[in-house]
């Protein structure tokens, strides 16, 4: 199928879910992800910020601050087209809504990495996933430029649901293949290393 055309559907089916079924199938989601070793162990993480019918990872990422443990999150530059990585240590204090209305680090709070090298585990937004760690983003991108040139020695972990996975889908040579996929119902590992 037409990439466009599969993200748009997939995206659409995302839209419609019920507010509770979203949450619940988030929790399952966020549990299997925190079953990971790789993220468990992990020094410097860095998670996306859920937005509008995402797999949610508010949760996620505060329990991690509760816990005294590192969370980096992106900030999008977007006439520049590239992400930036701060590291933050308050949820209300270090954000606001930045581009996309997504929420963001503020710089000047939290705290920039200047050396998104030493990022050992990202976390990955995405529209579309398949079994073989294949992933579509959302047409701009960000996370696509800056795995090929900034954390190219993190793991790379998409976040999703279930029914955002396919068999298989069309990559193009821009497009960079995850490591784990987690999902509401299932971890796909196409790393040999241990997850």
């Amino acid at each position: 199928m037409n990439p466009a055309l599969l993200r748009e559907l997939i995206l659409k089916r995302r839209d419609s879910l019920e507010e509770c079924k979203r949450a619940e199938m988030s929790l399952r989601a966020a549990e299997r992800l925190s079953t990971l070793p790789a993220m468990r162990r992990a020094d410097l993480p860095l998670f996306f910020i859920s937005f509008r019918s995402e797999v949610d990872t508010h949760d996620i990422i505060k329990q991690r601050l509760d816990q005294g443990l590192p969370v980096l999150v992106p900030r999008s530059l977007i006439k520049e087209r590239r992400l930036e990585v701060y590291r933050i240590n308050d949820w209300e204090r270090d954000l606001r809504a930045g581009a996309y209305g997504i929420l963001e680090p503020v710089p000047g709070v939290a705290e920039e990495l200047r050396n998104p090298a030493l990022i050992d585990f990202v976390l990955v937004p995405g529209s579309v996933f398949d079994k073989k760690c294949g992933r579509y983003g959302y047409g701009a991108g960000f996370y696509d430029r800056f795995l090929s040139s900034h954390a190219v020695n993190a793991l790379r972990v998409g976040f999703g649901f279930s029914f955002q996975v396919m068999d298989e889908i069309q990559l193009y040579p821009h497009d960079e293949r995850l490591d784990i996929i987690v999902t509401d119902e299932d971890v796909i590992s196409c790393k040999d290393a241990e997850a």
